[in-house]
């Protein structure tokens, strides 16, 4: 269990902590905690944190770093290069994923720490129906198995969280993180390109501050179990990259549709629809639609 004494600042490793979503949750939880995070090539330099490189595959040098932090919380948030890179390097998604997930999971159930792992929708198959927190998983690609995998591993933990999530956006932090489906189209309309984008790839677009917002708050509920945070509006990438135009006053007829089958990608996307009615009735945050969240960028950036 999580203490609920705010000013005990309990030390908090964020895994993950130069990615956007881990970079975010340094900074929503280091009022209340005290931070280290881990980054794996650029390193991230935070007030009033510790960081440390890691090589997500040498699960001795990860769990050593949890005996000498010793967190009470523990957020497995790093992120992989893509859904493609899972069917074209299989052995060392494997061995992040699943492997590293499990060494972390063992190492916090013996420290009694708790658990927060970031999944994903992919641990569904492409069927037309909205998905619950209790419905069985049957992932279609590598990506989903690695992740369905990384599941099985955080429940050797019973403190533990899992959510899933989907196209999680919002500014860059840094420079080095990679940019979220919107900001690459800002970058492509703002040069006058045309962006082709699959009309036939459907998503629950997730803000990344009601991602993070809703994670905090279930620490701090003390929560524990799966939960799906995602955004509240399912709509396919053509329909996405329409509304990023037209929110922010740029040329949509720069945006064209086309299927996925003409790229010839190694990996199958699933197509999955993410019911988020769970964490918004057990946090009292809401998970914003995708104009909600455009305009809360929109805000940002003036």
């Amino acid at each position: 269990m999580v203490s609920q004494n705010k000013g005990e600042n309990l030390h908090c490793l964020i895994i993950g902590g130069s990615g956007l979503v881990g970079y975010t949750l340094v900074e929503k939880l280091k009022e209340n905690y005290k931070i280290a995070l881990t980054y794996c090539n650029h390193q991230v330099d935070i007030d009033n944190t510790n960081g440390y490189k890691i090589n997500l595959e040498n699960h001795a040098h990860i769990t050593s770093l949890l005996d000498k932090i010793k967190p009470s919380i523990v957020c497995h948030v790093a992120a992989p290069p893509s859904v493609d890179t899972h069917e074209t390097e299989k052995e060392k998604s494997y061995s992040i994923n699943v492997e590293t997930t499990r060494a972390i999971a063992e190492k916090t159930k013996k420290m009694n720490s708790k658990l927060v792992y970031l999944s994903t929708s992919n641990v569904f198959p492409p069927v037309k129906r909205i998905f619950q927190e209790d419905d069985i998983p049957a992932p279609i690609n590598f990506y989903g198995a690695c992740k369905l995998g990384g599941e099985l591993a955080v429940a050797k933990n019973p403190n533990h969280l899992i959510i899933r999530t989907d196209q999680i956006y919002g500014w860059n932090k840094t420079r080095q993180q990679k940019k979220s489906f919107v900001v690459s189209t800002l970058d492509k309309l703002e040069s006058d390109q045309i962006i082709e984008v699959c009309e036939d790839w459907y998503n629950r677009p997730t803000y990344v501050e009601d991602l993070v917002s809703s994670i905090k708050r279930l620490i701090e509920l003390d929560k524990v179990g799966t939960y799906h945070a995602t955004g509240s509006t399912y709509l396919n990438r053509l329909e996405w990259a329409k509304k990023i135009a037209m929110k922010f006053e740029m040329d949509d007829s720069l945006v064209k549709g086309i299927n996925s089958g003409i790229l010839h990608l190694p990996a199958i996307r699933a197509n999955v629809n993410l019911g988020n009615t769970k964490i918004q009735k057990e946090t009292k945050i809401k998970m914003r639609t995708i104009e909600e969240g455009l305009n809360a960028m929109k805000n940002e950036k003036h």
